[in-house]
């Protein structure tokens, strides 16, 4: 199995790569160490980014410079996640999930944010929307983890593949990106070493499963937070129309758009047209 010290060396690589200045700190909460990486200028409103499961926050290398240019953008590391933040205490529930959030925001001196997540981000900040609302100035939820529509079987078959299959992580990439997209060969590295890595609190067999999860009716009626909802039309998780028709129906305050020639990790594949869409957005 891949050590935390070899996984910790690739995502400094990946940092490397970014096209930006960038801080690395710890955030102390009731569950461990959150890694933040920031950047931006220091007295420029807030911008919190929540990333896509096992790919931790180096995932926005094509994104980062767009948003740090008008942003103080803070980059968290998911806690329970394959990145560099340090579990101490599993999280249980939904609740506590939106309660570590709050935590990290106070740690880094913050009262209200944007905010914008991808996938397994996503569904937190949607998560924290009800939990929260009063701390989101405006929020970004792109391909969000389940949440308005279950995910097909193929997910299941190609996630629990990663571990399984030794050609796993490459038939993830292929099913998830077809032929449009490219990851750079660091981050695959990385992607790869966070897989293989064996983290002893989060494979706690006995441990209550929080996610993904769909959220009902009522529950998605009481955000009040303004929110852009962005699908792939490539999706290949969930039927994006299908998700896009729930969220339109319940979500009061939601715009809602398809974009072309993307899949699930839209951010990266149409990181112009996404990095255009979120600015326009959150300055509206």
């Amino acid at each position: 199995m891949e050590s935390h010290q070899s996984y910790g060396k690739m995502y400094e690589n990946c940092l490397s790569h970014w096209p930006v200045k960038v801080e690395s700190s710890y955030v102390s909460t009731s569950f461990g160490q959150t890694h933040v990486i920031t950047c931006g200028p220091e007295e420029a409103e807030p911008l919190l980014l929540l990333h896509g499961a096992m790919y931790s926050s180096t995932m926005w290398y094509p994104n980062i410079e767009s948003f740090s240019q008008k942003y103080r953008t803070y980059a968290i590391d998911i806690i329970d996640d394959k990145n560099k933040s340090m579990l101490q205490k599993p999280l249980e529930s939904r609740e506590e999930y939106a309660y570590w959030l709050s935590e990290v925001m106070d740690g880094l001196g913050l009262g209200v944010a944007y905010m914008a997540g991808l996938s397994y981000g996503g569904q937190l900040i949607v998560n924290f929307a009800m939990h929260d609302p009063a701390r989101i100035l405006k929020c970004v939820v792109m391909s969000p983890a389940e949440s308005f529509v279950s995910f097909r079987a193929e997910f299941y078959a190609h996630a629990f593949g990663l571990v399984s299959d030794p050609n796993g992580v490459e038939n993830f990439n292929k099913w998830v990106f077809a032929d449009r997209y490219q990851l750079p060969p660091y981050f695959v590295d990385q992607f790869q070493a966070g897989v293989l890595r064996e983290d002893s609190l989060s494979a706690g067999k006995d441990r209550k499963r929080v996610w993904p999860y769909v959220w009902a009716d009522e529950e998605l009626k009481s955000i009040t937070t303004d929110m852009l909802l962005l699908f792939g039309e490539h999706e290949v998780m969930y039927n994006p129309l299908e998700a896009m028709g729930r969220a339109v129906r319940l979500l009061p305050h939601v715009k809602a758009e398809i974009v072309k020639n993307a899949g699930h990790i839209l951010s990266m594949e149409q990181a112009d047209l996404v990095n255009e869409k979120i600015l326009q957005f959150l300055s509206e």
